[in-house]
C-alpha cells in the first residue's frame, strides 16, 4: 500500500526546507565574513598569520554551499508535478 501525499504536508515540508536554506545562507555569510576578517587581520611582515582559521572558515563556507544545494534539490523534488 502506498501512502498518498497530502498537499499540506508538501507545503509544510517546503516551508521547513526554505527556513533551513535561509539559515544556511546566514551561516555561509558569517563564515565568509570571518574569513575576510582573518585575511584583513594578517600582517605577514609582523609575522601575524591566520592561515588555519581562514582555511577552516572557507571549508565551512563550502560545506554550507553543499548543504544549501542539497536542500534546494529536495525542495525542487517536492515541488515537481506528481
Amino acid at each position: 500500500m502506498s501512502e498518498e501525499i497530502v498537499p499540506q504536508d508538501i507545503e509544510a515540508q517546503v516551508a521547513a526546507i526554505e527556513a533551513e536554506m535561509a539559515e544556511l545562507l546566514e551561516r555561509k555569510a558569517a563564515a565568509e565574513k570571518r574569513a575576510r576578517d582573518f585575511m584583513a587581520a594578517e600582517d605577514h611582515k609582523a609575522g601575524v598569520s591566520h592561515a588555519q582559521e581562514i582555511f577552516a572558515a572557507k571549508q565551512e563556507k563550502l560545506m554550507l554551499d553543499t548543504e544549501w544545494e542539497i536542500a534546494r534539490r529536495k525542495k525542487n523534488r517536492l515541488l515537481m508535478p506528481q
